[in-house]
């Protein structure tokens, strides 16, 4: 199955699995008499497969490779390539950032995109801390634009199904949530078009094969007779 890399145009995507991957937020411990400030946890488990729906209604299992991410992360402190934590994506209501290290990620752990942030001090973010504090908010989402999928054949369920796995990204945000789920109607996949295309043009190939191995059988068999 091929694999697609980045091309002029292709577009952010937002996830959110973490209704499909257990991964839940937390108000990180702090020293004892003190109110912590700091919220954590995945945005995504790596290598885990989860079924998307798109906007078309088509199938597919998408899972973000470890290491996806790790340029991304290495130069997220440069000017112009900083990420951001957001409150729901809102870019009015910024909530960390790699640039002031109010944003941190955990290279060091390959099982998943782990991260804290250091909430202000402000409306937004003592919102966001209660809520997490309380269980309102369990959930985190990130946004990234793809620069290399994989695209294989898998079997799902009793059947087999396309399987996209992100092997390189720009991450760009992340963003705890409110809902714990993507929305079908935002999710379309270039590259996912771009693979059912050339499914449908090596299906027609193969198909003018046969019916060309077909011609030359049966011009043998006149020849025979």
């Amino acid at each position: 199955m091929p694999t697609t890399e980045k091309k002029d145009g292709e577009k952010l995507e937002r996830r959110n699995y973490a209704a499909y991957q257990q991964t839940t937020l937390e108000v990180r411990k702090a020293a004892e008499g003190e109110g912590s400030n700091t919220i954590g946890g995945y945005a995504v488990k790596y290598n885990t497969p989860v079924l998307i729906v798109d906007r078309w209604g088509d199938r597919y299992l998408e899972e973000i490779a470890a290491g996806c991410f790790d340029e991304s992360l290495n130069s997220s402190k440069e000017a112009g390539k900083e990420i951001k934590a957001l409150w729901n994506h809102d870019t009015g209501r910024p909530l960390g950032s790699t640039k002031t290290d109010t944003l941190r990620f955990n290279q060091e752990d390959k099982s998943g995109l782990a991260y804290d942030i250091d909430l202000p001090n402000n409306t937004w973010g003592n919102d966001v801390r209660e809520s997490v504090r309380r269980g309102d908010v369990d959930g985190s989402s990130f946004g990234f634009i793809c620069q290399e999928d994989r695209w294989s054949k898998v079997e799902h369920e009793g059947e087999q199904i396309y399987k996209r796995s992100v092997v390189k990204a720009e991450l760009l945000e992340v963003s705890p949530c409110t809902f714990p789920a993507y929305d079908s109607s935002e999710i379309s996949c270039r590259s996912f078009e771009r693979v059912k295309e050339e499914a449908k043009e090596e299906s027609r190939i193969e198909k003018l094969k046969l019916e060309a191995r077909l011609l030359e059988i049966a011009e043998e068999n006149k020849k025979e007779n």
